[in-house]
């Protein structure tokens, strides 16, 4: 019977799978793209779906379908597990709830939440009306799950123990409040919460499920809706709060997710920009106007953390917010931190009062109505100077001094972070000529600005910031990238192997018992993907064959460009492997010898010193 890793591995292809996330251009028998864990310019991360593996021979990232996917999710294997076994349709064997984590404990209590809403959001006219008023259509509110919580102030948690699950454990999962101990949201003390202590946090509103990487409901956004007895003042909504949201829990953090990212993950991918817009109903509007390559913060400011996971799919962030003064306070926010990604940043100018969701629709009901479309104001989306530079021109009279200096001041900061020379002169000059003031004097106050920020900068590391945006893959060393090179070459012409019989003693250890399988093979079909299963090896040692025969065609590929000979390849690279293994063994000799000299031990001195000479003379050979 099949492990259920096996089952999954052989339901699906790891060419469909990875091609949800990156653009796959096919090259002879395999599939290559631009790596997603390293900048490159040139693609060298190659899938084989003859031997369902992918190799990165930029960084030297690879494996199979399941380490594909925990490293481009960021998450660990039980995760990946579950995620690839619905996409299989493959049924793993759960443990019983008794037996289950807290943190497993908590997901089910979301669910059947999710199940709760639903059911009352379908028995609701009027928030169906409302939903419909506002532009969504049935389908959309069912793919997303919408509910609804009732004017109840224990209706969800009567429903969550009545499922067996225990008052503690629903506060913990942040769906209720405990009167007794309201602090204790996400921890396991075991004190004992009595069922009338607690009263649901979601009262009178319309949910809106926060889903994980793998569509684990983890939390909930909840809008205020009164119906036929709404709130009369601002002050009124603002007291209860328009909007609420999952406190921080176990398996919930504001900061780490984002709305929709679950389902439009492989369209930011495909398209190669991401729309960031500002909550939940805009985009659901998005969303169902055909536009998928969309996610939505809870409010408008990004953390560095959010911007991470973004930046894992792509460079681009076209900001959809709604351009009020707070607004645009929120988006500058998002686009410092954006800028300091390297991301390249839009902004998306909406008609004055209206948020996304709005401006869609109003098109959808006036089909009369001239003008552009959301997807026509997405393609004109302005870049980030643009939007700096308008936002400048409101901040001063530019025919006084201080409305000068206030513009100036707001602009060449944002100029300073440019990194392109040409893009710095033409902006400066620009702003030169709207304010009416020498472009040399803006560069002087630009100097200023230069030196003062690597005073203040010098030594300053942000201890929340990891040095790396990916794991770094042990690097090989020189021989070791030689001799993959060589059993690479063998794998695709085996009929070259009697080149590198006399060479076999220079193999690196590791490589050695690779080579010997390599010499008792006449073609490469006998060691590829299936009937290497057959060979009496080491599980290690199978897998590492099947790289290089990925590598072999990636190798081939790169000589047949560049119009290489592969047997003088092949002979160049035996050189260069016998060098490297020499050089190896001196190094180790002159340790040797140091230690001789120290304890003054001539016999064994002169030993290692004949042994020394004699390999400097094949070196020179």
């Amino acid at each position: 019977m099949l492990s259920p890793v096996e089952e999954i591995k052989n339901k699906l292809d790891i060419v469909e799978v990875i091609g949800q996330y990156l653009k796959l251009e096919k090259t002879g028998a395999n599939y290559r793209a631009l790596c997603p864990f390293h900048k490159e310019k040139t693609p060298s991360f190659f899938v084989s779906p003859s031997r369902q593996i992918w190799h990165c021979f930029g960084c030297n990232a690879g494996g199979d379908i399941f380490t594909f996917v925990m490293r481009i999710e960021n998450i660990e294997f039980k995760e990946t597990l579950e995620m690839l076994a619905k996409k299989a349709g493959v049924r793993l064997r759960h443990e019983s709830p008794q037996a289950r984590s807290h943190k497993q404990r908590l997901i089910d209590i979301n669910k059947q939440a999710v199940v709760f809403f639903e059911n009352n959001l379908w028995q609701n006219k009027e928030v169906i009306d409302y939903l419909h008023q506002r532009g969504l259509k049935d389908e959309t509110i069912k793919e997303f799950h919408l509910g609804w919580a009732l004017d109840d102030w224990r209706g969800l948690s009567g429903f969550l123990i009545k499922k067996g699950f225990q008052p503690e454990e629903i506060v913990a999962s942040g769906l209720a409040i405990s009167k007794k101990d309201p602090t204790n949201i996400n921890q396991n003390t075991g004190h004992k919460i009595q069922s009338a202590d607690i009263y649901d946090r979601f009262r009178s509103r319309v949910m809106f499920p926060i889903d994980n990487s793998v569509q684990q409901t983890v939390g909930f956004t909840g809008r205020i809706f009164q119906g036929k007895n709404p709130l009369k003042t601002i002050k009124d909504i603002e007291a209860i709060g328009r909007y609420v949201n999952s406190p921080q829990t176990l398996i919930f953090d504001k900061g780490m997710i984002l709305y929709g990212l679950s389902k439009s993950k492989p369209h930011l991918y495909s398209q190669e920009e991401t729309l960031l817009v500002e909550g939940q109903m805009d985009f659901l509007a998005v969303w169902q106007s055909g536009i998928k390559n969309v996610v939505a913060g809870s409010g408008t400011a990004l953390t560095p953390n959010q911007l991470k996971i973004l930046k894992r799919y792509n460079n681009t962030l076209i900001l959809g917010f709604d351009m009020d003064e707070a607004g645009e306070l929120a988006a500058e926010r998002t686009i410092e931190l954006a800028l300091d990604k390297e991301f390249n940043i839009k902004i998306l100018r909406l008609i004055e009062g209206k948020d996304l969701a709005d401006f869609i629709d109003t098109k959808e009901k006036d089909k009369t109505e001239k003008g552009i479309t959301i997807k026509e104001l997405i393609k004109k989306a302005k870049p980030i100077m643009d939007f700096y530079f308008e936002r400048a021109q409101k901040l001063g009279d530019k025919d006084n001094i201080q409305g000068k200096k206030a513009i100036a001041s707001y602009f060449l900061p944002k100029i300073q972070k440019l990194n392109n020379v040409i893009e710095k002169s033409f902006w400066l000059n620009k702003l030169s000529r709207f304010l009416n003031i020498p472009e040399q004097a803006l560069r002087e106050e630009l100097e200023k600005l230069s030196k003062n920020k690597a005073t203040i900068n010098r030594g300053v590391i942000d201890e929340n910031e990891s040095l790396y945006e990916f794991p770094i893959t042990e690097s090989l060393l020189r021989i070791e990238i030689i001799a993959e090179r060589i059993i690479s070459f063998l794998i695709k012409s085996p009929q070259l192997k009697k080149n590198a019989l006399d060479y076999e003693e220079y193999f690196p250890h590791n490589f050695k018992e690779i080579f010997k399988v390599i010499k008792n093979i006449s073609s490469a079909e006998e060691i590829d993907r299936h009937n290497l299963i057959k060979l009496n090896l080491g599980e290690e040692i199978k897998e590492k064959i099947n790289q290089l025969g990925l590598r072999a065609d990636y190798e081939t590929e790169l000589l047949e460009r560049f119009n290489v000979s592969l047997k003088d390849e092949l002979e160049k690279e035996l050189k260069e492997l016998k060098k490297e293994s020499i050089k190896r063994q001196m190094s180790e000799i002159e340790s040797e010898i140091r230690n001789a000299e120290k304890d003054n031990d001539k016999k064994l001195l002169e030993g290692l010193m004949k042994k020394f000479n004699q390999l400097s003379k094949q070196l020179l050979n």
